[in-house]
């Protein structure tokens, strides 16, 4: 196939496609409805479309940018059916900057963010996950040390380590800020 040829996508295609956009298109979308459950329904309806409709892409780029704009529309489409059942205007419920692309572009930036944070730490030793897991949640090294059953030098050890290779992992994203 020519490199710019859309093509359709295998049932594995779309499986590694599910695995890979479920999480952080839900919590993409979970930053404009602020409910996870109704969030999870949005992504499956929005990937059950795009499976029932064919829909052929050029790039693995390509299909998730169509996937991350139908979140964003059925989320805005999902907040208008509640503001109108509530008889409200829009604007009486939610800031209207929920409806601006650049509102879309931070959030977008925010999840992929978080998600490649997310895939790095997931490549750590499990000693070094649990240790940066806890640090991002602002517990201090003794509080770590305790929990963990290990020394402070250790958990300072392991903060070490796990830092340099966040550093080399997200280099390129950290190169953006």
């Amino acid at each position: 196939m020519a490199k710019d040829t859309p093509h359709p996508m295998s049932i594995e295609g779309y499986k590694s496609l599910f695995d890979t956009l479920y999480p952080p298109l839900c919590l993409f979308a979970n930053k404009y409805l602020s409910d996870m459950d109704t969030s999870k329904d949005v992504v499956q309806e929005v990937f059950i479309k795009v499976w029932e409709q064919k829909v052929q892409y050029i790039n693995f780029y390509a299909i998730k940018s169509l996937l991350y704009k139908s979140v964003k529309n059925k989320c805005l489409d999902v907040l208008k059916s509640k503001y109108h059942k509530m008889g409200l205007q829009s604007t009486e419920l939610a800031d209207d900057t929920m409806m601006t692309d650049d509102f879309f572009l931070t959030q977008l930036t925010l999840v992929e963010t978080y998600a490649q944070l997310e895939s790095a730490i997931k490549k750590l030793p499990e000693k070094s996950q649990k240790v940066i897991r806890m640090s991002l949640n602002a517990y201090s090294n003794k509080e770590i040390a305790d929990e963990m059953c290990i020394s402070k030098n250790t958990v300072k050890s392991q903060k070490r380590i796990a830092y340099d290779k966040l550093r080399h992992a997200l280099g390129s994203l950290l190169n953006i800020f």
